[in-house]
């Protein structure tokens, strides 16, 4: 068993300047399908540039579909036809049970020099529990010698950069802080559909383009009224909240919602580990820091029970929640002690 070579640079820098001559396997991880599928589109244009000769060298394999280990081993063995290489594409492998992915396993043992044999393992499993598809992968391609091990996930970096490609793609400028807001999805699919979908309407892309395009109208205006709350804006947090009169309840959930974030992060806890955590946005999640930085961990801590004894007092009838609602908010814009 040979340890596989991993792609030095990231998934970005592969596409950018994918191998002449892929090797014989190619093992793709991670979560991302889209940077999979393209991964697979520039191996087969490496491995048979001529267009016109795919048909007859390029076969994509079901891997739920396959009997056993010689479905794949079979096609592998099989020498291209008027091409120099034998492209055989494995789809799907990240949802078979132990027995299946083993026969993956035997059929990636010593891949001929004529094909290129590219297991595509990512996504993320439909029963994660006790799977390790990173290790999956690894196990895949340690079969064969000199073997690729790309992982299709994007990094915080990444997801940056990835942006700017798609922006360039799409014809669009993207101001500084949609920039950021979207590349903390680190999820190449909605960048891109985002950015696409932007550039039906605009060809400067803002932050508040991303936000209308991410969230629903309602949850933006609780956006606007909770970060007029953290900057201590009381007037317009004030005003704010009027509409949301005929439902304050909901305001009030989500004001004891941040304060709990502005607690957490206050007390040291990561925003990208936090968000990651809670499944929440992780751009607002990251820019509730600021107001973590401005409060201490013992005042963050006095706005969590202040909105959480309220909300509960709302909720069982003992208060009126409109008068809660602004109660609550004159409360969190004073300045702590």
């Amino acid at each position: 068993m040979s340890p596989a070579t991993r792609v030095k640079g990231g998934i970005l820098d592969f596409l950018a300047s994918p191998p002449d001559a892929p090797p014989s396997l190619i093992v793709l991880f991670g979560r991302e399908h889209l940077l999979a599928d393209s991964a697979i589109t520039a191996i087969v244009k490496a491995a048979v540039p001529d267009e016109t000769l795919r048909d007859l060298n390029v076969d994509s394999l079901d891997a739920s579909s396959l009997e056993n280990a010689g479905s794949i081993i079979g096609r592998v063995s099989a020498l291209p036809f008027l091409a120099q290489r034998r492209v055989v594409i494995v789809r799907g492998s990240i949802d078979l049970k132990k027995d299946d992915r083993d026969a993956i396993t035997v059929a990636c043992k010593d891949v001929p020099e004529h094909a290129a044999l590219v297991i595509d393992h990512s996504g993320r499993p439909a029963r994660p529990q006790g799977r390790k598809p990173k290790d999956e992968a690894a196990a895949f391609a340690a079969g064969t010698k000199g073997s690729l091990l790309l992982d299709c996930t994007l990094s915080t970096s990444e997801a940056a950069r990835f942006v700017d490609e798609c922006a360039a793609a799409a014809g669009v400028k993207v101001d500084a802080d949609a920039r950021e807001m979207l590349a903390a999805t680190e999820d190449a699919s909605e960048i891109k559909n985002a950015l696409d979908r932007l550039a039906l309407t605009t060809k400067r892309v803002k932050v508040a383009d991303v936000r209308d395009y991410q969230v629903s109208p309602q949850e933006a205006k609780l956006w606007d009224l909770a970060d007029a709350v953290h900057d201590r804006r009381v007037d317009r947090a004030l005003a704010l909240a009027r509409e949301f009169f005929d439902s304050p309840v909901g305001p009030l959930q989500w004001l004891a919602g941040d304060a709990q974030v502005i607690w957490e992060l206050s007390a040291g806890a990561r925003p990208d580990e936090y968000a990651r955590a809670t499944g929440q946005n992780s751009w607002r999640i990251g820019k509730l820091t600021g107001a973590a930085r401005r409060i201490t961990p013992a005042a963050a801590r006095r706005n969590v029970d202040i909105t959480m004894k309220a909300l509960e007092k709302c909720i069982t009838g003992k208060r009126e929640p409109v008068q809660t609602l602004e109660e609550v908010i004159v409360r969190l814009c004073e300045t702590p002690k």
